[in-house]
């Protein structure tokens, strides 16, 4: 966090706000996963109904995203955020009171929270620091994607010493001190202009490639989490903890890119290259494990720090190709609305693959097609241009 030292006064404050905020965007997600098997047990789930858990803040995600920027409009970004998060801690006790019903219906509005900050907080990072965007948009993305991690790593640690429902409530914590801290920031209100013109982004050829190249990039990562132990098993007969450890090694080499990526954005005139080369590793991990499974942990490394760098370039084009910031909430809204959607759906598609054909032949076939779109978009999105008004 040296960066910190490029931003002083009020500026430093309204970031380690902002950040303290995004800390939550994905650990509430992600603790579910380890805890799934007690989860079920618990409340009787089938293996559809817990499958529909883990997949509501996906779809959250794609639904509610397009909303975040009337919102936003309406009542200013700061109030839309502070009320995002009270979603999100009301989902966090919801979910601690006993019953299916409750878990989720307080999941629910644990997406819904998380939906509008993760369109809202690029947006608002673009107005504030028009100078330094790259940068705090790769700060953004490290506390996002380390706190994701965070998330499963330590739900079972917490679980053994307190329980499963003490593991799944305890991020309520954080999410309380964030709002706690966002409160002097309702104080700069600051909601646009009425004059200023509103963009039609399903019109924007641009916005459809930028919100492909996010939709390419999810999907590869989430069908990897949801799928890769699976796979293993039934290609080289690798054990679930042994896939387990790979897939962790995986999310090292993500958080490594998320960390190294910016710095190769910010110093390049347009992002065409980057774009291409950060899906082209993906494509190779991809063809790797289709072509040489023996092999998955190399494949996954590499694979890995494509899926980070893909993920910065993601968020940050959601900056660099909008001209104004409602334009930049309103491009991360279609992006996400795409992107997330197309993401939960096709683990499940996938899945349905797999059970129709009872091999991983034509599932693998169909990501390496997916990644290969993600480059022609990756060149596309990366062109020095701008959202029309």
């Amino acid at each position: 966090m040296s960066a910190l030292h490029a931003f002083r006064g009020s500026g430093r404050i309204r970031l380690l706000a902002i950040l303290m905020v995004t800390l939550n965007l994905r650990g509430a997600i992600t603790c579910v996963g380890p805890l799934l098997r007690d989860i079920q047990t618990h409340f009787h789930l089938s293996g559809t109904a817990a499958g529909l858990l883990t997949s509501l803040p996906l779809f959250a995600f794609g639904f509610l995203s397009p909303y975040a920027a009337p919102v936003a409009r309406r009542f200013g970004m700061e109030q839309a955020i502070f009320a995002s998060m009270l979603l999100l801690v009301a989902g966090m006790g919801l979910r601690y009171l006993d019953g299916a019903a409750w878990l989720y219906v307080g999941t629910a509005f644990i997406g819904c929270g998380i939906a509008f900050n993760n369109v809202l907080l690029p947006g608002l990072l673009r107005r504030d620091f028009p100078g330094q965007v790259t940068i705090v948009t790769a700060m953004f993305t490290m506390v996002l994607v380390t706190f994701g991690g965070l998330g499963s790593g330590i739900a079972i640690p917490l679980a053994d010493l307190a329980g499963w429902r003490f593991s799944l409530v305890s991020w309520a914590t954080p999410a309380a001190v964030a709002l706690v801290i966002w409160l002097p920031q309702l104080r700069a209100h600051t909601a646009p202009a009425a004059t200023e013109p509103r963009t039609r982004m399903s019109d924007q050829p641009l916005a459809w490639q930028v919100s492909l190249f996010m939709a390419c990039q999810s999907t590869a990562f989430y069908v990897m989490i949801a799928w890769f132990p699976s796979m293993m098993y039934d290609l080289e007969g690798i054990s679930a903890a042994r896939s387990g450890a790979i897939l962790f090694i995986y999310q090292i080499f993500v958080l490594g890119s998320v960390m190294i990526t910016p710095f190769f954005i910010h110093r390049m005139k347009d992002q065409r290259g980057i774009g291409v080369a950060l899906s082209s590793m993906i494509l190779l991990g991809y063809v790797g494990l289709y072509l040489d499974p023996v092999h998955a942990l190399g494949w996954m490394m590499v694979m890995g720090l494509g899926a980070g760098g893909s993920l910065v370039l993601a968020i940050t084009l959601f900056s660099l190709r909008a001209q104004t910031a409602m334009q930049s909430v309103a491009l991360s809204g279609m992006a996400q609305a795409v992107g997330y959607t197309i993401a939960a759906v096709t683990p499940i598609l996938i899945g349905f693959i797999h059970d129709l054909t009872q091999r991983w032949t034509l599932a693998l076939q169909l990501m390496i097609g997916l990644v290969l779109l993600q480059i022609a978009m990756g060149y596309l999105s990366g062109r020095p241009l701008k959202i029309s008004n």
